[in-house]
């Protein structure tokens, strides 16, 4: 093992075998959605048998739905931000069409009786409450837990103005994710989805966009520790993902040619992500390293094991893991 004096790096070597994976899984991307090709998109076979999620955020099925839903609200930041608040706890396709209910400006008492029916309408119809991606704790309450997410919006939406200014008067992106956390049962990982999404829609005031901050989460984390060869501190994780932001640069345009394939990068990109078009935006590299870490253990046989099935296509499925 390295010394804990010596300074994690990542090699040359597997630098470009991250980048490889990045090619390979934006190219099915491009293949199935631009070109319309029959599957299969890819000749590895650990990309044609599971599931991994797009490597642009913005692809995502239920990033897609939210930013689609809250058009009607323009600039309306406070309305913009209570809607994303409430769509992460959940995350779910046609959340606010099953609910019978459109994207509000305030959780005032009629609203909130209106989605308590409308979940109830939901239940009785064996429909999630909840995306299965990750887990939403419901803290010290017993009452269900979608009713104790709908009891502290009540609260942020009675608040809201007071949220926005905190946010405004942020010096950092992280002092307002940190912001963003006050809410009740938002944790990291919530409050960076929501300080995301709200920074597709321009809505920091200081002109922040998902490449200037992202929190590293446990998958990032391991996909770094992975790279890198040794167990990381928070400082290591953000300076080798700013390192691998910054190297993608030098490898992406040749990547094709490494690889021996077609297209080029620039040519499979998604052209209009949020920021730093035709690269990834730091927190786009983020995800990836979760996919990457993944990918290396299926390839090893570890790890929980999610099959792509044809019919997820019906629903433009993103292939999330």
């Amino acid at each position: 093992m390295p010394s804990r004096n010596t300074k994690a790096v990542i090699s040359e070597k597997r630098a470009r075998d991250f980048f490889s994976f990045v090619y390979e899984r934006q190219r099915i991307w491009y293949r199935r959605e631009i070109q319309k090709r029959e599957a299969p998109w890819t000749d590895d076979e650990l990309l044609q048998t599971y599931k991994f999620i797009n490597m642009y955020r913005e692809l995502d099925r239920c990033t897609k739905y939210i930013m689609n839903a809250v058009e009607s609200l323009h600039a309306d930041r406070e309305a913009l931000l209570l809607n994303f608040i409430f769509y992460r706890f959940f995350n779910l396709d046609h959340l606010y069409e099953d609910l019978g209910v459109a994207p509000f400006r305030r959780l005032d008492a009629k609203t909130h009786t209106r989605l308590v029916q409308g979940f109830s309408r939901m239940r009785e119809k064996g429909k999630p409450l909840f995306n299965n991606a990750y887990v939403i704790s419901p803290g010290h309450d017993r009452s269900p837990k979608h009713l104790t997410i709908l009891k502290g919006l009540r609260v942020v939406s009675a608040s809201i103005q007071g949220l926005i200014k905190q946010i405004d008067a942020a010096e950092t992106p992280e002092d307002a994710f940190l912001e963003i956390q006050t809410v009740p049962l938002v944790g990291p990982f919530l409050a960076c989805e929501i300080w995301t999404d709200f920074s597709y829609v321009d809505g920091f005031v200081q002109g922040w966009t998902d490449n200037d901050f992202v929190n590293v989460g446990p998958g990032a984390k391991w996909g770094l520790e992975l790279l890198a060869g040794q167990k990381l501190t928070r400082s290591d994780q953000q300076r080798l993902l700013q390192w691998l932001h910054q190297k993608q640069e030098d490898v992406l345009p040749a990547i094709h040619k490494v690889l021996g394939a077609t297209p080029s990068w620039e040519t499979i990109s998604y052209q209009e992500a949020a920021s730093n078009t035709p690269f990834l935006s730091l927190t786009n590299v983020e995800g990836a390293l979760c996919e990457y870490r993944k990918y290396l253990n299926l390839s090893s046989g570890k790890g929980r094991r999610r099959y792509f099935e044809p019919s997820d296509l019906q629903a433009r499925d993103s292939l999330r893991a």
